[in-house]
């Protein structure tokens, strides 16, 4: 898939609506403390407050909350049995790319929130009152999308998304209910998640051969540094970065090797994305990032774990799809029309290539708390901890 992202039509409604949430924030601003987002995406759940002033979410369909189907085509849509799970509470139930919560709502959970922050597409001044203090944060991932450009058909590429937060930040500031240093001290406080990279690996289905991915894979690194660089600019200060899952074990790749076996090709290019990583951002938080301090959570190894031993998660399948038609439900993406699995909680897969809720929960469980294996240098809850005194410094 090579169309680029959405382009100016979407970034002029986006822009609209916070404009109008602006206005709308200073005429009927919430009470102090008050939680604007109690009934939508970011309401503070468990009967605790959040541990972060805002979680700003970025990245692909592992993350997405909704911000695909306020896209046109030909962008990826959720379509039903997506969302089959969630509670009747959430609304809108379609929109993420499992059977309930996603990985951004968990790890949002764990924070204390709800779920996870609204779509940024969706904003509305209601929502954007909260967002405009600071608080709550925003959504900007785009199922489909990648590190590259050309990654993606209609969905929001990365380089989009950080120019979307970048909006969002010159927003708030224009709205004055913060001022930019209490707006930057809020920022040094949340959490910045990112998921992306798989996406990007469809290039080796199309034009892109194999002998070519380590210089394939170390532009994609050097992009994706970039762009961690520019919200650093932008005042981050906390980072998660979700790693690739082991991608030659996904149903879709089951379903085209001859033995139904993890593809070794698939699972040899996560690794040396992954591994680029690790070296990379280590580098540059040391050469132009001192401030940053990061997590960087393997899906990879979660999976393998959860692959090797399905008993440690409480699963019974894991090379099927849950949802989905043709081989290992890996052929045919899960629609309507599609085989649907009964005991979802016992899947480590969803469809041809998402997890379950069930999943999910137990890698979030491990990237918080897991040794190094799991998250690295630190794990989440470390990364939490040393959020308590974070304040901003333009270094």
């Amino acid at each position: 898939m090579t169309t680029p992202a959405a382009g100016p039509a979407m970034a002029a409604v986006a822009g609209a609506l916070l404009a109008l949430a602006a206005a709308a924030a200073v005429l009927c601003s919430p009470a102090a403390g008050e939680d604007a987002f109690g009934s939508g995406s970011a309401a503070v759940g468990r009967g605790r407050r959040p541990v972060v002033p805002a979680m700003y979410v970025f990245g692909d369909s592992l993350v997405d909350a909704g911000n695909n189907n306020l896209l046109p085509p030909p962008a990826p849509r959720s379509v039903p049995p997506n969302g089959v799970d969630l509670p009747r509470t959430v609304s809108p139930r379609i929109g993420r790319y499992t059977n309930a919560y996603n990985l951004a709502d968990i790890i949002a959970q764990q924070l204390g929130f709800k779920m996870s922050p609204p779509p940024y597409l969706s904003l509305t001044p209601l929502l954007n009152s909260y967002l405009l203090r600071g608080r709550g944060g925003a959504n900007y991932a785009s199922g489909g999308s990648g590190i590259l450009d050309i990654t993606g058909n209609g969905s929001i590429a990365l380089r989009k998304q950080v120019q979307l937060f970048a909006e969002t930040k010159a927003t708030i500031l224009r709205a004055g209910l913060v001022d930019g240093e209490r707006l930057d001290d809020l920022l040094a406080q949340s959490l910045f998640l990112i998921s992306t990279g798989g996406n990007d690996f469809d290039a080796f289905d199309n034009d892109v051969p194999m002998s070519q991915a380590p210089e394939f894979i170390a532009g994609m690194v050097t992009d994706y540094l970039n762009y961690i660089n520019e919200l650093y600019e932008l005042g981050a200060r906390r980072l998660a970065l979700l790693d690739i899952v082991p991608a030659g074990c996904l149903p879709s790749q089951r379903a085209i090797t001859a033995n139904g076996e993890c593809d070794s090709g698939g699972n040899s290019i996560s690794q040396m994305f992954n591994a680029l990583l690790r070296t990379e951002i280590a580098k540059a938080v040391v050469t132009s990032m001192p401030r940053l301090k990061y997590s960087v959570a393997s899906l990879y190894n979660t999976y393998s774990d959860m692959i090797a031993n399905p008993a440690l998660a409480g699963l019974r399948e894991v090379k099927r799809g849950c949802c989905g038609s043709g081989k290992f439900n890996g052929e045919v993406a899960c629609t309507v029309a599609s085989n649907l699995c009964v005991n979802r909680d016992e899947y480590l897969f969803w469809d041809m290539v998402h997890g379950t809720q069930a999943a999910y929960r137990w890698a979030v469980h491990a990237f918080f708390y897991g040794p190094t294996r799991d998250a690295e240098p630190i794990n989440l809850a470390q990364l939490m901890s040393s959020m308590a005194t974070a304040t901003y410094s333009s270094i």
